[in-house]
């Protein structure tokens, strides 16, 4: 009987525990789910903070939809195909929009929550890149002479061919600007003005390989001439100046033979320009290289020693004295710029007339109205697919008789106003940039008529 007492106990124990353990399963498991369904509903608190404004100062602080943080911004600023990208999206929604309505019944309250719920995240930014659109002309390259240059000079280079080095010390900083950035920026300025009148030819040199002893007989070899002899176009110079990156050695000599070799299928005179930051790594002998360059009658070398080292600025200075041309020290981005302007430029008289600071054409400007349009229009495509989210979940709740048609129609009109009010600021914002293009083509059109009317004032003065 003692025995049967105590199974009979231990037995009850068991079946207490099991139940135990099961009610806290349950209650777990209701825990979870109305965890899941508190996840899935709108704080309703919350809704009535939300902006249904239309400006755009009102769309650039709007945080983003419950649903909506998954979508690539390549997506919401693309003009769409009148569907919804992504359904799931909407049926994530529609249980928070269920709660709205049970909550509050009205309108604007269910407005409230379409924005809460698949608004856009990216007004902000976008709305800010179109506001800071700015126009991206060239600006008009107009030297000014300085006194002693009023002379009646002419240049009697027929060719031009420059000589830039991309070797691994240009990518050392000089005024807090990489030095091969300010050196391409020079080159660039340079070509525009001079090839106003001459043909053009880039050679670059030190831009293959690395700086490493495995890498020194590419490099030393990789002299590209990347800008074909021939008349000066600004788009093609620039992309191909543009793609210039430095990387390894210095072959200076084989650059100045390259240069010498290209110099004798030319017809008139040729000039050489070099913008260099260092000595020959290579092993060639640059001197002797430009002395050959210079003994074909067309052949002169020009150098520009680039914030040097006194080595570098001793051989540099040789090699320019050696193909009869000169040398200039340039020891800042300042300094650069000032030499290649005052010192290889033509006369600033003779450029008055050369076809140097066009204005920008009637193309460029079209091309200039293009671009900030396809900033802009980033916006009404948020706006679209956005307003699609919302009538696709408007839609489904009809559907499921949880509004009323005339709900639907209500909601949907308050949509609409609020967009036609945002879209109307879209349009002042295009004006407004498309009044910044013209404006600005209007001021370098004028700076270029008064600095051609200058130089003709001077030319005058000095015959």
């Amino acid at each position: 009987m003692k025995y049967t007492s105590i199974y009979l106990l231990l037995v009850l124990l068991i079946i207490l525990a099991a139940c135990s353990t099961n009610s806290t399963s349950e209650e777990e498991t209701i825990t979870k789910e109305t965890t899941k369904e508190a996840d899935d509903t709108i704080d309703i608190s919350s809704i009535q903070e939300v902006s249904t404004a239309g400006s755009l100062s009102m769309l650039k602080k709007q945080q983003g939809g419950k649903e909506t943080s998954g979508i690539p911004i390549e997506a919401d600023t693309a003009k769409n195909d009148g569907h919804v990208s992504n359904e799931d999206i909407i049926d994530a929604a529609v249980s928070s929009l269920k709660e709205a309505i049970k909550a509050d019944d009205n309108p604007e309250t269910l407005h409230k929550a379409l924005i809460a719920a698949l608004g856009s995240p990216y007004y902000g930014q976008t709305i800010q890149e179109a506001e800071d659109l700015e126009p991206s002309f060239e600006d008009p390259y107009l030297p000014q002479p300085e006194a002693e240059e009023v002379a009646d000079e002419s240049s009697e280079v027929e060719n031009a061919i420059i000589l830039l080095d991309a070797s691994s010390s240009m990518l050392l900083d000089v005024d807090g600007e990489q030095k091969m950035e300010v050196a391409k920026d020079a080159v660039k300025s340079f070509a525009k003005t001079l090839g106003s009148s001459n043909d053009i030819s880039l050679i670059v040199y030190g831009h293959k390989g690395s700086e490493s002893d495995s890498d020194k007989n590419e490099s030393c070899t990789g002299i590209e001439e990347v800008y074909a002899s021939g008349a000066y176009d600004n788009q093609k110079f620039s992309e191909a100046t543009d793609q210039i990156e430095a990387r390894g050695w210095t072959p200076l000599a084989g650059a100045i033979d390259a240069a010498a070799d290209k110099s004798r299928s030319m017809d008139g005179t040729t000039a050489i320009y070099i913008v260099s930051d260092g000595k020959e790594t290579c092993g060639g002998d640059p001197v002797k290289a430009a002395e050959k360059a210079a003994s074909n009658e067309s052949g002169i070398v020009n150098v520009i020693g680039f914030d040097v080292d006194e080595e570098s600025e001793n051989q540099l200075s040789d090699v320019a004295a050696a193909g009869k041309g000169e040398y200039y020290a340039a020891s800042s981005a300042s300094d650069l710029q000032t030499t290649i302007e005052y010192e290889w430029l033509p006369s600033d008289l003779d450029l008055a007339w050369a076809p140097v600071n066009i204005p920008p054409n009637g193309w460029e400007v079209g091309d200039e109205y293009e671009r900030q349009r396809q900033v802009l229009d980033k916006i009404p495509n948020i706006m679209a697919n956005e307003e699609m989210r919302y009538e696709a979940a408007l839609t489904r709740l009809s559907e499921e008789k949880v509004i009323t048609e005339e709900m639907n129609n209500a909601v949907s009109q308050l949509i609409q106003e609020r967009f036609d009010i945002a879209k109307e600021e879209v349009s002042d914002l295009e004006q407004e940039k498309i009044d910044q293009v013209n404006e600005r083509e209007e001021q370098i059109r004028a700076e270029v008529v008064a600095w051609v009317e200058e130089m003709r004032k001077l030319k005058e003065k000095a015959s």
